[in-house]
């Protein structure tokens, strides 16, 4: 079954089966979370494709360049998913080879991004380039059964990585699901999204509960009660 955005944060809120960080709400859609394009990207010959300023990614026209993800996701064995190219990048001439999210996979995702114009493109360091459609799994994946690294150490390595690409490449809170977790949940995003989530809470509570609303359900209820026993009555 295909989550739904309050699925997707119901979902980041207890933690359990979904986790990504950094998290940015705005991101999440109706039915898929868009992933934002760091500054570490390559063509097919290793190249970077970064500018010297690290605002943005230059992809050369008639190239494929492939890109990490500004977030790490984990998801547990009850969750995949699928990566999907966002209708903007599209109606600009790139197209992402699409892929899929295996259960339990724990960090940055590497999206291969190809310029099918005679043009060069740009891509700006975090913006939405990619779309992540998530799905529960009818029954859960085999413990333990996980084909690739986190972050996909056995492709990037074959890049010609600067210092800072390393640097970021190294860093432990995307390699490991306990760190994406705690990273996520010390977040003032995941904070606010649990905020929300509690007053969404209470104002239904305070509108269930409240005696206006409880003497008319109450009147609705006893009113069809008595309709019913009516109804026996005549029949009988």
């Amino acid at each position: 079954m295909l989550l739904s955005n309050n699925d997707i944060k119901r979902e980041l809120i207890k933690a359990k089966k979904l986790s990504i960080y950094p998290l940015i709400l705005e991101n999440i859609k109706a039915s898929s979370i868009n992933l934002t394009a760091s500054a570490h990207a390559w063509d097919i010959k290793g190249n970077s494709v970064v500018s010297q300023d690290k605002k943005k990614i230059i992809v050369k026209a008639s190239t494929t360049v492939s890109i990490h993800t500004q977030e790490a996701i984990w998801v547990s064995r009850r969750i995949g998913g699928t990566y999907h190219p966002r209708v903007s990048m599209v109606a600009k001439g790139l197209s992402n080879i699409s892929t899929t999210l295996d259960p339990q996979w724990y960090g940055l995702s590497l999206v291969t991004v190809s310029n099918i114009t005679d043009q060069d493109i740009e891509i700006k360091v975090g913006e939405g380039f990619v779309s992540v459609m998530l799905y529960y799994l009818n029954s859960p994946a085999e413990k333990g059964n996980i084909d690739n690294q986190a972050s996909r150490p056995d492709l990037y390595s074959r890049f010609k990585l600067t210092d800072d690409d390393r640097d970021f490449l190294n860093q432990q809170w995307h390699k490991n699901h306990p760190s994406i977790v705690a990273k996520m949940k010390s977040s003032d995003t995941y904070k606010e999204l649990v905020k929300d989530q509690k007053r969404f809470t209470r104002g239904i509570k305070r509108f269930v509960f409240n005696p206006l609303i409880v003497g008319v359900l109450a009147g609705i209820i006893g009113g069809v009660i008595t309709g019913i026993i009516i109804f026996k009555l005549g029949m009988n």
